[in-house]
């Protein structure tokens, strides 16, 4: 599928992914450590974009303001909602931070209705709470699945939230996706490996637990399902 070259430099971010992160996890059960973990994995993600060659890069079209793939919904694991969560909540004011709350509290009141629920979570066209003015307003607290996504044409991203069967694979940037991936696969299976929550939660619904639950924290480094069944991807 990939150049040799290409598929060389995958296989080497993502089993340096692995290492550093089992390293920097291993035996955590303190919110400190866990979290310089995750900025260091997180870092990792925007440095694999940063060192793509100039040309493969130049392919990207997504553009501060563009925010269309900020309506649908987005898989996360429990670690990727505690890093936004730690970053609203050290960032934000006390009013920002009840207009999130708001908000994902009605996501998850959207999700929970039965025209949602019953399979239809992939078609639910929604902004982000957090989205502002066409662009993230958590940008360095963003989960994963958002640092690695790239189009090469806006237009089609467009398309997509008018008409959910419009299909993005055919503008996705294949050899930066590949690099990006790597890095965040490779996160992923180290938290895994480390026997913290590895379920699909809902961005959305899962931070509105994160951020009026305290509890929801210490669950999770304690290696426990961090978030209740009514946050998880149906």
């Amino acid at each position: 599928m990939f150049s040799p070259a290409i598929e060389k430099q995958r296989q080497q971010l993502y089993a340096h992914t692995v290492g550093q992160m089992e390293q920097r996890l291993h035996g955590v059960t303190e919110a400190a450590p866990a979290f310089a973990a995750l900025r260091w994995g997180m870092g990792a993600i925007d440095r694999a974009y940063e060192t793509t060659p100039a040309k493969i890069r130049a392919q990207v079209a997504c553009r501060a303001g563009c925010g269309h793939c900020c309506q649908v919904a987005v898989d996360v694991q429990a670690h990727e909602v505690f890093f936004a969560a730690e970053f609203i909540q050290v960032n934000f004011s006390p009013e920002a931070l009840a207009e999130v709350i708001a908000k994902t509290a009605a996501r998850r009141a959207a999700l929970a209705a039965e025209a949602t629920a019953a399979g239809q979570r992939d078609r639910f066209m929604q902004a982000c709470a957090l989205l502002r003015e066409g662009s993230c307003s958590i940008y360095a607290g963003r989960p994963e699945a958002c640092r690695a996504h790239h189009a090469s044409d806006a237009s089609v991203c467009a398309a997509h939230i008018a008409d959910a069967t419009v299909d993005l694979t055919k503008v996705y940037v294949p050899p930066l996706r590949a690099r990006l991936f790597a890095v965040m696969l490779g996160m992923d299976e180290a938290i895994e490996a480390e026997g913290f929550d590895d379920r699909a939660y809902d961005f959305g619904a899962a931070l509105h637990e994160a951020l009026t639950n305290s509890l929801c924290l210490a669950l999770w480094l304690r290696r426990k399902p961090a978030f209740p069944d009514s946050c998880l991807a149906g």
